[in-house]
């Protein structure tokens, strides 16, 4: 399983921003009037592009059961300063979103660092609104479903990624689209690759991500939306720990 870095693109008034994960590209021209200029559109650029890197550095984490490895990208969006050249308006919301990386940073186990991390999506998508931000990630259809685990992991891997977004953007399209795949029949015990000691338990686990799915369907606040993917990811992570999967 491993989260997508698709392309995101990012626009505030007056300023289009394209960003992408998987390494620079050319990015449309953009009229920038006198009132953003003191605002370069690289510098906001570079700012969501390091912001999106870091968070998907802590669901990985997380999802691999690291509490070591969620602290350095957690600490880094607590600390850093929000350069001279943001929009003041971010200034709150900033504050907020600081906040939820120290709790995830400070986190003593996985749950409390999945849920301050759903938190702070949830944060940045608070921000986007109030701002009247447009977030669009451009994205392939879900991988096809199959039989076993793996094709079942796949689309858990793309419909997580889904539901993150939906939450940053904020999106309930997007959302509903992610939760909609999450939503489907979960894996027989048979299709489990667990041991036959852990395999009721894991499949209760798996049998809970679903239920999750169906849970978020609908939902459009944002608080909830990320009590929800917090309780996705910490559940992933047990799920992971007991199967004794692989990192991703």
């Amino acid at each position: 399983m491993s989260l997508r870095n698709p392309s995101l693109f990012f626009t505030l008034p007056a300023v289009l921003l394209l960003l992408t994960a998987c390494g620079d590209r050319a990015t449309p021209e953009a009229e920038v009037d006198s009132a953003s200029s003191e605002y370069p559109r690289e510098v906001l650029q570079a700012h969501m592009k390091d912001h999106f890197f870091k968070a998907t550095e802590m669901q990985v984490a997380i999802i691999n059961g690291d509490l070591a490895a969620v602290k350095e990208p957690a600490e880094w969006m607590a600390e850093h300063a929000s350069s001279a050249a943001m929009p003041e308006e971010w200034g709150s919301y900033a504050k907020t979103m600081h906040a939820w990386a120290r709790r995830a940073a400070d986190a003593t186990d996985i749950v409390a660092a999945a849920k301050a991390t759903a938190a702070m999506g949830a944060a940045c998508g608070n921000c986007h609104l109030a701002l009247k931000a447009e977030v669009g990630f451009a994205v392939e259809g879900a991988p096809p479903e199959g039989e076993g685990a793996a094709p079942h992991m796949a689309r858990h891997a793309w419909a997580s990624g889904r539901m993150w977004e939906g939450l940053v953007a904020p999106s309930g399209v997007v959302w509903d689209g992610g939760a909609d795949v999450l939503s489907e029949a979960p894996l027989a015990p048979a299709e489990l690759s667990a041991d036959i000691e852990v395999l009721a338990e894991v499949s209760e686990m798996e049998g809970a991500i679903h239920a999750m799915g169906a849970e978020a369907i609908g939902l459009t606040v944002q608080e909830d939306r990320a009590s929800v993917y917090g309780d996705f990811l910490a559940t992933c992570a047990a799920c992971h720990d007991k199967t004794g999967r692989g990192k991703i």
